[in-house]
């Protein structure tokens, strides 16, 4: 849905409703996107460390054996 600035003044204490409706509303002056209101959505939570180190995947060999072989091999 296109507005104007004008527009909005006028909707502003109705705006929760047009938004609901609309999803998203796009502000214009002289009929030129100015901006974008969109609602929020909803935040999410940053990861812990402990899951991370859950999320990665553990290998069969260790770092040890890897990097050791890698400096044999040269």
């Amino acid at each position: 849905m296109e507005m104007s600035i004008r527009e909005i003044r006028q909707q502003l204490p109705q705006l929760q409703a047009v938004l609901e409706k609309a999803q998203e509303i796009v502000i214009t002056r002289h009929g030129k996107p100015l901006a974008r209101i969109i609602p929020v959505t909803q935040i999410r939570k940053k990861p812990t460390h402990a899951n991370l180190r859950a999320l990665q995947p553990r290998h069969q060999v260790t770092s040890e054996v890897l990097i050791r072989t890698d400096r044999d091999e040269r």
